[in-house]
């Protein structure tokens, strides 16, 4: 009598699932570790625009003699409205442009020193 498989055994239906498992367990912690390199990468990336749009913005005053404070970084609202781009999920402060990624990690943008005639706006980061 010849019998014919018509399905998978419970046995191996159990060593999948355990299979499956164990590939998520060490799959999920490099997915987190990847998604928090990712939020100070683009961090970093938006600290590299303000200081672009920082010494930018001082060169183009520069050039068009602008004496007074007008047009200057001073503020987050002028650093902003220096970029090009307004970066995604950032908020403006008094001083500081800021974003948040969940509850882990805050970057903050601060302006130590605004512009001048003389020079131009100086950035730090926290972070």
């Amino acid at each position: 009598m010849v019998r014919t498989q018509k399905g998978f055994t419970l046995i191996e239906l159990v060593m999948v699932i355990v299979i499956l498992g164990i590939l998520a367990a060490v799959a999920i912690p490099k997915y987190v570790d990847l998604s928090s390199k990712a939020g100070l990468s683009a961090a970093n990336g938006v600290w590299g625009a303000s200081n672009s749009a920082a010494v930018i913005n001082y060169a183009n005053n520069r050039v068009n003699n602008v004496a007074g404070p007008a047009g200057f970084i001073t503020s987050g609202a002028t650093l902003i409205s220096a970029m090009t781009t307004t970066p995604d999920n950032w908020t403006v402060g008094a001083n500081t442009i800021s974003s948040t990624t969940g509850t882990t990690a805050t970057w903050t943008i601060t302006i130590s020193t605004s512009e001048t005639t003389t020079a131009p706006a100086i950035l730090t980061k926290n972070w």
